[in-house]
């Protein structure tokens, strides 16, 4: 599972795209997320994009890449998060319908 934060939902629709594009991401979730962040002694807030992509864990290196490829100026926040369990017919279609590894 592959969580990434975007500036905002334009970055994540193309990003999406681009990944989906090349077989790196099987289902996408976007959600716009509020984001607090201390600096010196002040509580700062900005808008996020999340997205959650369904893909295999041997790809995350390749999605990495794509993204920074194409987002060098403006890289997203990219990370992992692994699945424990997921029903037999999910897993062969993230499987199948993926880049091969």
């Amino acid at each position: 599972m592959a969580h990434i934060i975007t500036k905002d939902k334009k970055q994540a629709l193309k990003i999406i795209d681009i990944l989906m594009g090349e077989k790196l991401l099987l289902h996408a979730v976007v959600s716009e997320k509020t984001v607090y962040q201390k600096i010196g002694d002040k509580l700062q807030e900005s808008q996020q994009t999340l997205i959650i992509g369904k893909t295999k864990a041997l790809l995350f290196n390749t999605i990495n890449e794509e993204i920074k490829k194409h987002f060098s100026e403006n890289m997203p926040m990219l990370y992992s998060i692994p699945i424990v369990y997921m029903d037999d017919e999910l897993t062969d279609l993230i499987r199948s319908e993926t880049a091969k590894v």
